[in-house]
């Protein structure tokens, strides 16, 4: 795996400026060429269309309830949800004419709120702010209607570019004392360890590739017990179990075909059970492909 060209830490800085600058905009190019207008859209089409690029799991607007992990503070949650109310996407685009690549960076804000209602029937919102990012890299061939005859037939090519590396996409709330140190991914075809989601990973050779109806298994380090988590996949999100080791632990089954992004989510504790506490959560998404062999 090849390390991304900026860190996460440094993200913030560059949405915060790009916001300053671009407030109210919902998709934002920054370009030092003319010329390159064109390859930017095309680029910028093909992360908004290209299932590694999805990341919308965790803060979709369907409710979810957790178990219970012990002493409950002053909200006895029933269920819980977020709600999305502004969502601002930056693309950077980095051209390099003279080895024909292009260095991508999708920032993301999510604006909205984190919505619990307890077993009384009463509603809980809190402020949501979730900033998150994704980095990428095309490789351009000109050629490519002759070799390919004008046909999309590759998944990871739009006209001319190629995804050739694409990393995993971070995104924190505000208050953040989350951590994940690794995410252990199983199943009959795939044994690999997460420790890094920003990391540069080629495509497809260092992709998780899955066949279908094959069965996976996530195990997460780092959350203190307590925590709350999710793993999303494409049509499906299910809870985490402690397994009183100090990971957490869940599967699913995958059932469609194509490029998709996985997310693991976790919350504190007191996010969804103390009606002071912020929103404070962690979510980690890595890129998969499932295979349809017939």
């Amino acid at each position: 795996m090849r390390k991304g060209w900026l860190s996460v830490a440094a993200f913030a800085a560059l949405v915060s400026i790009g916001a300053f600058a671009l407030s109210g905009c919902g998709d934002t190019t920054l370009t030092g060429d003319p010329a390159e207008i064109g390859d930017e859209a095309a680029l910028r089409e093909f992360t908004e269309d290209h299932g590694f690029f999805a990341e919308m799991g965790p803060y979709d607007d369907d409710s979810l309830t957790s178990d219970d992990f012990g002493t409950r503070e002053p909200i006895d949650p029933l269920t819980f949800w977020r709600e999305v109310t502004e969502r601002l996407v930056i693309h950077e685009f980095f051209f390099h004419p003279e080895e024909g690549t292009c260095d991508v960076t999708v920032n993301k804000e999510i604006w909205g709120s984190l919505n619990i209602c307890d077993q009384n029937m009463v509603e809980h919102e809190k402020p949501m702010h979730h900033q998150g990012t994704r980095y990428a890299i095309f490789e351009r061939n000109d050629d490519w209607e002759r070799f390919h005859g004008g046909h999309e037939g590759d998944r990871h090519r739009s006209g001319p570019w190629t995804l050739i590396d694409i990393s995993g996409f971070v995104a924190c709330s505000d208050t953040l004392t989350m951590e994940i140190e690794w995410i252990h991914v199983q199943s009959a075809s795939v044994d690999t360890i997460i420790t890094d989601p920003s990391a540069l990973m080629a495509v497809p050779d260092e992709i998780m590739s899955f066949a279908m109806s094959e069965e996976v298994t996530v195990t997460v380090s780092g959350p203190p017990e307590g925590s709350i988590l999710f793993l999303h996949t494409r049509h499906n999100r299910s809870p985490f179990q402690y397994q009183g080791d100090g990971t957490f632990q869940s599967s699913w089954t995958v059932s469609y075909p194509g490029p998709h992004c996985a997310a693991v989510q976790a919350l504190a504790h007191d996010s969804i059970y103390d009606s002071d506490y912020p929103d404070d959560s962690l979510v980690w998404g890595m890129p998969y492909e499932v295979i349809d062999e017939e």
